[in-house]
């Protein structure tokens, strides 16, 4: 995953570049879609956590802010409409789903370290990332390549 934050004039603010860890969660959404059960839906949007550690595979939600920066749920998500989706299936071995996941602060949130895709309620992935602070106005983009071995 790499974390992109630029300035309102596009200059680059803070970049982060991590790996991820899918968790039991996200490994049973793409269960449940090969078995068509569930109501399992797609990933449709990104949410931003504080955790200083990663957390293990049974990770159910990411970490919530402090209780007296009194920031409300809505502003730690954003919805990933289907243009935030490229399927590359063209290449050796895997085929990759590229996901670029623009975020954008409704006010200032400092210390944010962690990320995650999720489909409604389930938690796919979690990803841990040296702490920044994101502006209103700012432009802040979270971009994952996931690969599906084959072969």
């Amino acid at each position: 995953m790499v974390l992109q934050v630029r300035s309102a004039d596009g200059g680059l603010v803070a970049e982060r570049d991590t790996t991820n860890m899918v968790l039991r969660g996200g490994a049973r959404l793409i269960a449940n879609l090969f078995a068509g059960i569930g109501g399992a839906g797609r990933i449709d949007s990104i949410g931003i956590g504080f955790a200083g550690e990663p957390g293990n595979s049974e990770l159910l939600a990411l970490t919530p802010p402090d209780a007296a920066l009194a920031i409300p749920d809505a502003a730690l998500s954003t919805a990933l409409p289907p243009e935030s989706f490229e399927i590359k299936d063209d290449l050796a071995g895997f085929v990759r789903v590229n996901v670029s996941a623009r975020f954008s602060p409704s006010r200032e949130i400092a210390g944010v370290s962690e990320a995650g895709l999720l489909a409604g309620d389930t938690l796919y992935n979690q990803v841990i990332f040296e702490p920044v602070t994101l502006r209103n106005g700012q432009d802040v983009t979270f971009f994952w390549q996931i690969d599906f071995p084959f072969g």
